[in-house]
Parts: C-alpha cells; structure tokens; sequence
C-alpha cells in the first residue's frame, strides 16, 4: 500500500510502509500527519467559536450603551417631555439694592456635564445690561428652578468658556448643589446630538419667560437648515427662550441651542433659529 509522509517542506513517497529518518528530520507517517491534522481543526474551530461569542458579547454592549435613548423613544410624548423639563434652569440676575430686591429672568439654560450649563452668550450680556439700569446695586447670576413639588433650587453661575461667533457659552457652577440633595441628585445631564436632523423632524424646546416660574413647552418641526449649519423651526419662542435647548422628541438629544429667531415683520410667521449642538462640543473641548 503507498503511503506518505513529510520532510520540511519535502513530501516523500514510501511504498513500503514504515518510518524512517532522513538527514536527521522526524519523518512522520500519513497517520501520524491525519492525528495533527484533526488537532489542528479542533483548534481553528475553538477559536472560531470564541471570535462568535465575543462579537456577540460586543453586540450587546452596544445595545445596552444605546439604552437610554431606546427607553426614551418607547416612552409616550408626556413621559419625554417631562424627563427633559427636569434639565432646564431659569438663568436670571438677583439684585438686592436699598430700594429693591429680586431675581429677574434673563435666558435659559439646561445641564450638560458636571457643574455646567448651556445657554447663549447674550444672556450674560442682558443680565450686564440689566443690572446697570438698577445704578447702585449688587447682583450675581445665577441658575434657578421651581419644580411641580413646590421645592426649589437657586445657585450662582459664572461663564467658564464661551464662543463670540455662534454666540455660546457654558456656565460653571458648584455641582454639590445637585448632587449633596438627594431630591436633586438624578437630574440628569443632556446628550448633545452628534448629527443634524432631517427637514420635517419633530423637536420640542423648553425656555423660560419672563416672571412665570416654570418653563413653555413648545413643539415643532425642524424647518431648514441653512449653509451655516444654523437649525430653523417653526417652534414659538419668546423672550427668555434664548439658550434654551432643542431637542428631538424621538431621541431625547439637544439637537441645538436657541439663540435668535427670524421675524418676517409678522407677528404670527417667526422661526426660531438654534446652533447645533456640536458647535457646544467643541468649546467643551476648552474647558
């Protein structure tokens, strides 16, 4: 019977059958060769059901990383809204004078990270305008909010790095106001949208006017998208609004921040206008 086996790289032929030695490399026969040769598909078949597992593993990491926002879509439109209501503070300016005392709505800001807030640049620059028009007065900014349980929660902001151009800024503030209070621990910071909407996708913005204590709730769709990358809606703003967050109502995600709107001289026709959200982003990346 004609047998085989393997030298090197060198297959030699034996019609004799047997082992045997040449220029002192083992020789190995067909039977030992087809032993290897099942080891060795034992082997690939381990490590290709180890590559399975762990790509499946993988897999579900990922999903559960994606948790919160499926949670979020499956909840209904009041449960979202109310989730992102909780995020969004009332910017004002406190004064205390011989004559007079109080707090006066500015803008609107909402959590993003740790002892931050988001808002537009302009607030600060409202609430420095509005303080000179009270003379001789002492006054601070700072971030506030009434919730529906009556309880409320007040404490000083200052800007900690801003971006003239797109009008933005972040406000820095003691994060132990937040976090020591258990009532006020699991607010929760928003996620900044990483890709800009489509036309016509629904967006709810959440802002602050005047001397009502807790913030409009309005809802829209996105408008247009000009070259700048600037979002327009057909949401309805009012003064206060500025630096309020605008949010998809399928994701949870701050998809931009007001900052002005476009008024067409009439008063029923006006579109809101917010930076989006990667412009935050990136002047987090100066922090």
């Amino acid at each position: 019977m004609e047998d085989f086996s393997a030298v090197g790289d060198v297959w030699i032929f034996d019609f004799g059958g047997g082992v045997f030695c040449v220029e002192k490399f083992t020789v190995l026969s067909v039977h030992a060769f087809s032993s290897v040769m099942k080891i060795l598909r034992k082997f690939f078949l381990c490590l290709i059901c180890l590559s399975f597992f762990s790509s499946c593993t993988q897999s579900n990491q990922e999903k559960s990383a994606a948790a919160p926002n499926n949670s979020f879509s499956k909840s209904g439109k009041k449960e979202r809204i109310a989730a992102l209501n909780d995020s969004v503070f009332c910017i004002s300016i406190a004064v205390k004078g011989k004559n007079i005392q109080g707090k006066y709505s500015v803008g609107t800001g909402f959590l993003i990270g740790e002892g931050l807030i988001a808002s537009a640049l302009h607030v600060q620059s409202k609430a420095l305008e509005l303080a000179k028009k009270f003379g001789n007065v002492s006054y601070r900014v700072i971030g506030w909010k009434k919730f529906n349980t009556g309880e409320s929660i007040e404490f000083p902001i200052e800007i900690a790095v801003s971006d003239k151009d797109n009008d933005l800024a972040i406000y820095r503030f003691d994060s132990k106001v937040l976090q020591e209070n258990p009532k006020f621990s699991n607010i929760k910071s928003l996620a900044l949208a990483e890709n800009l909407p489509p036309l016509g996708e629904e967006v709810v913005s959440i802002g602050y006017y005047g001397e009502y204590q807790f913030p409009f709730n309005s809802i829209g769709n996105v408008a247009m998208i000009d070259k700048n990358e600037d979002i327009f809606s057909d949401l309805t703003l009012m003064p206060g609004n500025s630096g309020a967050p605008v949010c998809s109502l399928e994701t949870g995600e701050v998809l931009g921040v007001t900052i002005s709107v476009l008024d067409l001289g009439n008063e029923t026709v006006r579109f809101g206008i917010a930076k989006r959200a990667t412009k935050l982003r990136e002047i987090l990346q100066r922090l």
